[in-house]
C-alpha cells in the first residue's frame, strides 16, 4: 500500500532541484532532502531517521524508506544498499526508494519504490565492506529488470546462500593475508 503511494506522489511532486555550483553528491542530497519533504507533507505518521547511520531515511508507518539516487549521466554506479548483518536483523518493512536523475539535462528521469525482498539478484552481490554489503553491480542492468521472480522466502534463501559462500571467500582472502604477514620479515 505505502509502496504504490509513495511512487506515484513522488513521480507527481519530484522536481530537480537547483543545482548551480553543487557537486553530484550534493545534487543527490538535495534530491533526498526533497523526498523526505515531499514524503511528510503527504504521509501521516512519518518519523525522520533515527541517526545518521540508521539504514532509513525516513519512516512511514512503521515502514522504513531508504532512498537510493543514480546520476545516469555518470558512468560508476555500483550502489550500496545496506549491510548483511543488519538485513538479517531487520525488523520492519524496508523499502528503497530509487530516483534516477541526469545531472546534465537537471532532470528526474524515473522514481520508484521495491521492497528489498523485491530486488533482483541477478544485479546485486555482497562485497567486503565490513562485515559484508548488499550492493548493485552494475545499476544500468539493474535498471532494466529491478525485480526479481522470488518470494521472499526464495529471496532470503540466496541471501543466506550468497552471504555463506561471501564469508568463505572471506575466510580465504584473509587466510592468505595472514600468511604473507607470517612470512614477513
Amino acid at each position: 500500500m505505502i509502496k504504490k503511494q509513495l511512487t506515484e506522489c513522488l513521480k507527481y511532486n519530484l522536481k530537480f532541484p537547483d543545482s548551480k555550483n553543487i557537486q553530484q553528491r550534493g545534487i543527490a542530497d538535495k534530491i533526498e532532502q526533497a523526498c523526505n519533504e515531499i514524503i511528510k507533507s503527504h504521509f501521516d505518521n512519518v518519523l525522520d531517521a533515527r541517526s545518521c547511520k540508521s539504514i532509513e531515511d525516513i519512516t512511514i508507518d512503521n515502514t522504513y524508506v531508504d532512498h537510493k539516487s543514480s546520476d545516469i549521466s555518470k558512468d560508476l554506479k555500483m550502489p550500496n544498499m545496506i549491510s548483511i548483518a543488519r538485513l538479517k536483523k531487520l525488523d520492519k518493512e524496508l523499502l528503497y526508494n530509487f530516483i534516477i536523475y541526469d545531472s546534465k539535462k537537471k532532470k528526474i528521469i524515473e522514481t520508484f519504490v521495491l521492497n528489498v525482498y523485491e530486488l533482483n539478484w541477478d544485479h546485486l552481490s555482497i562485497q567486503g565492506l565490513g562485515l559484508g554489503q548488499l550492493q548493485i553491480t552494475n545499476m544500468e542492468k539493474f535498471l532494466e529488470s529491478p525485480t526479481t521472480a522470488l518470494t521472499k522466502q526464495e529471496w532470503k534463501a540466496r541471501l543466506k546462500q550468497e552471504s555463506v559462500k561471501f564469508c568463505i571467500n572471506q575466510q580465504k582472502k584473509f587466510a592468505k593475508e595472514q600468511e604473507k604477514w607470517e612470512n614477513w620479515v
